[in-house]
Formats: C-alpha cells, sequence, structure tokens
C-alpha cells in the first residue's frame, strides 16, 4: 500500500499536472474529446444499452433468468469502453504529435479515431468481456459470507487493479504503433515491466491533485450548500449546483491529462526518450515495487 503522508509526494503530483497542463494549454481542442466522449456514451446507452435493462425488468430477468441482465451490463461496458477509447485515440495522437515539436488539430485527431476504429472496437469487446467477468465475480463475492467473502473481495479487487495497470498502455500503443489490441496489450506489459519492473503499483499522478481540488470545491461550494439547506433555505441547492458543474469541468480535465500523461509515459517506455514538456525524474517514478 502507499503511504499518502510521504513527503513530496503531493508536490511531484502537482509537478506533473503543471508539466501536463502545460500541454494542454498549447493544445486546448484536447478538452473537447471527453466532452464528446461523454455525450456519445449517454445516446448511445439510452439507443442501445436501455432497452436491455427495461426488457431484463419487465421479464423479471434480475432475480430469476440473468441472461438479459448480463448483455445490458456487457452492451454497458461495450458502449462506455468504445466512447472512450476512441476520442482518447485522438488525444494521444495529438499530444504525440505536440511531443513531437508540432500542431495537429482537432480533425486530426478524429481522424486517428476512425484510422484505428476497427482495432478500437476490438479493444472495447476484450474490455467489456473482462469487465462482465469481473462484475459476475464481484457478485458472487458479495454473496459470500464470512473471512471467504473477504478474501474473494479482496481478490476480485487485485485482479482488476492488475488488469488495470497492464492494458494502461494499450491506446497509445494501438495508436502510435498501428498494431491490434492482443500486440498492444502485450506492448503495453512489456514497456512497463521493461521500464518500471516487475510487481508494480502506480506510484503518483494527477490523481492527488485532483483529488485536492475536489475537497477544496467541497468545502467553498458543496459543504455551505449543504448546511444552508440544512438551516432551512433552498438557496442552498445552487450551491450544490454549482459544485456539480466544477466537478463535471474538473473530471473532462483531468480526464484529458491522465491520456497525456500516460501517452508520454508510453513514449518513454517505448523508446528511451523523455516527450517534451516532462522531466525524465517525474516519467521515471510513475511506478514504483510495491513494498
Amino acid at each position: 500500500m502507499i503511504n499518502t503522508s510521504e513527503p513530496g509526494r503531493f508536490s511531484r503530483s502537482w509537478e506533473i499536472t503543471k508539466q501536463t497542463f502545460h500541454v494542454m494549454k498549447q493544445d486546448k481542442e484536447i478538452l473537447l474529446f471527453p466532452i464528446l466522449s461523454g455525450i456519445f456514451s449517454i445516446i448511445l446507452f439510452l439507443i442501445f444499452v436501455f432497452p436491455f435493462f427495461v426488457a431484463a425488468f419487465v421479464k423479471k430477468s434480475v432475480g430469476g433468468e440473468p441472461l438479459l441482465l448480463y448483455l445490458g451490463i456487457f452492451a454497458f461496458y461495450f458502449i462506455v469502453t468504445f466512447t472512450t477509447v476512441f476520442f482518447n485515440a485522438g488525444v494521444v495522437h495529438i499530444a504525440k504529435t505536440r511531443f513531437e515539436g508540432k500542431n495537429a488539430t482537432f480533425m486530426d485527431g478524429i481522424k486517428a479515431g476512425f484510422r484505428n476504429v476497427g482495432k478500437l472496437i476490438q479493444w472495447a469487446l476484450v474490455s467489456a468481456t473482462i469487465g462482465l467477468i469481473l462484475n459476475i465475480l464481484s457478485s458472487k463475492a458479495e454473496q459470500q459470507k464470512g473471512i471467504l467473502g473477504l478474501i474473494a473481495r479482496m481478490a476480485v479487487s487485485l485482479i482488476g487493479l492488475a488488469w488495470a495497470i497492464v492494458s494502461v498502455f494499450v491506446v497509445p500503443a494501438m495508436v502510435l504503433k498501428g498494431i491490434g489490441p492482443f500486440s498492444a496489450l502485450k506492448q503495453s506489459a512489456m514497456a512497463i515491466k521493461k521500464t518500471w519492473g516487475e510487481s508494480l503499483i502506480r506510484y503518483y499522478g494527477l490523481g492527488l491533485t485532483k483529488l485536492a481540488c475536489t475537497v477544496i470545491g467541497g468545502l467553498i461550494l458543496l459543504l455551505p450548500g449543504i448546511l444552508i439547506i440544512l438551516g432551512g433555505s433552498l438557496y442552498g441547492l445552487v450551491l450544490i449546483g454549482l459544485f456539480v458543474v466544477y466537478f463535471m469541468i474538473l473530471s473532462i480535465i483531468f480526464s484529458s491529462a491522465n491520456t497525456i500523461f500516460n501517452t508520454a509515459l508510453f513514449m518513454y517506455a517505448d523508446s528511451g526518450k523523455v516527450p517534451g514538456a516532462y522531466s525524465k525524474e517525474t516519467l521515471g517514478r510513475a511506478f514504483k515495487k510495491k513494498g
């Protein structure tokens, strides 16, 4: 487990954030990609996924025959994964172009998504399958009682964490190297093992800075809003609404920032060269061994 009180850990997270935001400042169109991802996820969910859950509810499949429910979960994972990786492919392309000292437009990023759409669909299918399996295992683990249930839940969590780490560079590998999802998964695992070693955990990144920004927003907007409502005034809803908007903007910014940082990490791991805007120390210490 990582010690969150370790001296300098937040300062390193803040340094990563500053370096990443420098890239975003030069290519502000990057922020459009997570917005479009969210919009298309909602649209496709309502068109293709929501009917599965409605049918499952009408036929009461949730308690008896869960086939429609599982199909709905799979479709949900697929839609969310595909829309996310499609628009992330655009961010990867623009970031890579910026690291090379050039400039790519928003449409260049969209074209990068379409160039790789077949591979992205394949990856979304793989990711959705893994997501469904983990969901089923998690449900089974929740049904277990006592120490066996605790061990089962921990095991599922560890499997999910391992999958997240191994697959972190799949989209950059597919976009930058033009390879399929399974080769990209292999490249992702090899890049991590070659550059940072084995038995790894994500050491630091933008997460602490995002958490700090969320807490600050909560103290300024959410907490006063709740207190005002408890005091008998509905004006607190305005502050709560502002916090929701603030959190959504924060999520959009850090979603793009995380993709940029992962792209830089993969380029560093793959070539040994430090992409522009980052330092070797920042990238070299992005992961550490457990313990």
